[in-house]
């Protein structure tokens, strides 16, 4: 788990190269301007989500498959406009809605929790945002 900086300049990643991943599971989250993704030589997929405005420290992310089941549920512990999340849960191809607010089990940081409350969007496995790193998975 990452809570990278909150300024466009930096990145909650930063890779010499192609950041690749073939386990575990990943979340790091920070400012939008240089945000990092998986590239194509990684074996396990992921999201990378970029919010249209910045999340304050506290917010609850979370993303649930096709069926409304919660694959990740992840709270700020700083203000973030981006979030990488990669787990062996997450499968590409496969759509899943991300939803902000809610309720989470944890007070900072991967755990899990309801989606009472929460808003939607949605977002496709390996189809990362384009000019947010070099994507490809």
């Amino acid at each position: 788990m990452v809570n990278g900086p909150a300024n466009d300049g930096n990145g909650a990643l930063d890779v010499n190269g192609e950041l690749a991943l073939s386990a575990g599971t990943l979340a790091a989250a920070g400012s939008a301007g240089m945000a990092v993704t998986p590239g194509t030589s990684s074996t396990q997929s992921g999201v990378q989500l970029t919010f249209g405005s910045t999340l304050p420290a506290g917010t609850t992310v979370q993303l649930a498959d096709a069926d409304g089941t919660l694959v990740a549920t992840f709270v700020t512990s700083k203000s973030a406009a981006s979030l990488v999340l990669s787990s062996a849960a997450i499968e590409d191809g496969k759509e899943y809605t991300v939803y902000t607010g809610g309720t989470a089990r944890v007070v900072a940081g991967l755990g899990d929790g309801s989606l009472d409350g929460a808003e939607q969007g949605t977002v496709t496995v390996g189809e990362y945002t384009q000019g947010h790193g070099p994507g490809g998975r």
